[in-house]
């Protein structure tokens, strides 16, 4: 064994044996022994117990009991297309982003398409809270205001 300092901590599964992380050997390795840990708690077990000091250390968990994903709030995706000058097109990418962060969202991604006389087409990908009609009310929003005069007042102030 190298001059390298190890760290000892109790096995996971409960057995009682001293175990240090042998990084030459990717593995865990006991104290005492100096040999590769085989826990034969591992094997027929799928829980195990914590070591942490929390309240609950004592009790046994499945070995895959975290699920972010179950309370990630549910988005809802969806794109627009934005075309004309590449000025425009930008202008418009900004109020549209600034509509999406407004309503909680997120831009995900773009892809662009230089067409001919200096114009550009770009699809802009996004999500949403799901929860309400938050996409349509983006897609209302940016319709009006596309529509409306003061994407051209804003243009012009740009």
């Amino acid at each position: 064994m190298s001059n390298t300092i190890i760290n000892p901590k109790p096995c996971n599964y409960g057995c009682n044996t001293r175990i240090y992380w042998n990084a030459s050997e990717n593995a865990y390795w006991e104290v005492f022994s100096n040999k590769k840990h085989a826990c034969p708690n591992r094997s027929n077990k799928t829980t195990i117990s914590t070591s942490t000091n929390t309240n609950n250390a004592s009790v046994n968990r499945p070995f895959y009991n975290k699920k972010p994903w179950i309370n990630k709030q549910k988005m809802s995706n969806s794109f627009e297309l934005l075309t004309g000058p590449i000025s425009e097109v930008q202008t418009k990418y900004e109020i549209l982003s600034d509509i999406i962060t407004e309503m909680g969202g997120k831009t995900h991604g773009s892809q662009s398409h230089i067409v001919a006389n200096n114009s550009m087409s770009l699809i802009v990908y996004y999500e949403v809270p799901a929860e309400g009609n938050k996409r349509k009310e983006i897609k209302r929003k940016f319709e009006n205001f596309a529509r409306n005069k003061e994407f051209k007042i804003y243009r012009r102030n740009y």
